[in-house]
């Protein structure tokens, strides 16, 4: 018994992942084992599961497991993309729901944030935390689409030209312009959450739509340098 880090109350907590279970099947050999990469110390470790603690009571697991069901569905469609990102420098996503996605990623990062394994360590949300968990919980009310901004990217494998869906990207924070944001992979999508009080320095045109659509550059994966550090 100790307190759930969502409602505070002193609660008996479940083991709860930070980057849906999900997200890693496609990364799982026949015998349901991955190997884990780790900035921080570039070792090598064999896993069965992705990376989860114990955090949330029994009725706020739930409500992070009401976002992800329907973003899983919509995202690991297997015809959601292009069979081959060959020559493509941008692919078109509509129907997107902006909501759930919006509050999903959000809360990824919120549990990265007060996560207490050492990988996440510099997942630090300061005075947004509380902001961003009442954005996910609905408690806020509306919010802009400038707060927060959220940006895609198509991985792209180049020794197959698909869609690199057995990559898990954790949340790791960068640096665009001068201003601070974390990027995430899984099911094939590098997420960019920009955390800051000024205007993103990237293209409106590449950000998640309140209407539903986001256009998404297509990139090799081994050019992300959040990633590259870690497979070289």
């Amino acid at each position: 018994m100790t307190k759930c880090r969502w409602c505070g109350r002193a609660e008996k907590l479940c083991k709860s992942h930070i980057i849906p279970e999900s997200a890693y099947r496609p990364v799982y050999d026949s015998k349901s084992r991955a190997v884990a990469l780790s900035s921080e110390d570039r070792k090598r470790r064999v896993v069965q599961q992705g990376m989860k603690e114990l955090m949330f009571c029994v009725e706020c697991e739930g409500k992070f497991n009401r976002l992800e069901t329907p973003f899983a569905r919509f995202w690991r469609e297997a015809s959601r993309f292009p069979t081959s990102l060959d020559g493509l420098l941008a692919v078109q996503i509509d129907g997107i729901d902006y909501d759930n996605t919006r509050k999903l990623l959000l809360s990824i990062l919120w549990r990265a944030h007060v996560a207490q394994n050492p990988v996440l360590r510099a997942v630090k949300l300061g005075p947004h935390a509380d902001k961003i968990l009442a954005i996910v919980s609905g408690a806020g009310g509306a919010s802009s689409a400038d707060e927060y901004p959220i940006f895609g990217y198509l991985l792209r494998d180049p020794a197959t030209g698909g869609v690199a869906r057995s990559l898990v990207l954790t949340p790791a924070r960068t640096k665009t312009d001068g201003q601070w944001n974390y990027l995430m992979a899984f099911y094939g999508c590098l997420w960019k959450i920009f955390v800051s009080s000024e205007s993103a320095p990237m293209p409106t045109s590449c950000t998640l739509t309140i209407s539903g659509s986001i256009l998404m550059p297509v990139i090799d994966y081994d050019k992300v340098p959040t990633i590259r550090k870690v497979i070289t």
